[in-house]
């Protein structure tokens, strides 16, 4: 391993979530429909909305949730659809996986990977501090990669 590739591995292992993390996050509420939920990440440019229920972080819903649906809508019996299906009866089974602020990078790598998710809520005490998606890491990599060549 060449010096610039340790020096980009030793900052995946030391950068915090808190410093790649975006802070602006776009919440849904448990209630609402997944129509919503669709509208909003095509008006965001998301991959993945935060559910709030109670006012407190309860789930993540994704592209592919919303991609499933429409598909078992269009090709099943299912009387699921856009227009009537809460987002929680989309999502009530999925267990939501959380960083706090404190966790490195590469525990969000981790997550993302062996989960098979595009994005992680970082909360701290219940509290929603931010989302780290994979953008969020693609940017920081290219960002940690382009200073490097310099």
């Amino acid at each position: 391993m060449n010096q610039e590739q340790l020096s980009r591995t030793e900052k995946l292992l030391k950068v915090k979530v808190s410093d790649v993390m975006n802070k602006n996050v776009v919440t849904i509420d448990h209630d609402d429909l997944i129509g919503k939920a669709s509208r909003l990440m095509l008006e965001n440019r998301l991959h993945a909305l935060l559910v709030m229920k109670n006012a407190k972080p309860k789930y993540m819903i994704s592209a592919y949730d919303l991609m499933k649906i429409s598909y078992e809508d269009t090709f099943s019996e299912s009387n699921a659809d856009m227009l009537r299906t809460t987002v929680e009866e989309l999502v009530k089974n999925q267990n939501m996986k959380t960083l706090p602020s404190t966790a490195h990078l590469i525990e969000a790598l981790n997550l993302i990977v062996e989960y098979q998710i595009h994005s992680v809520p970082i909360i701290d005490e219940g509290r929603v501090m931010g989302v780290v998606s994979l953008m969020d890491l693609a940017g920081w990599y290219l960002k940690t990669h382009e200073e490097l060549k310099k």
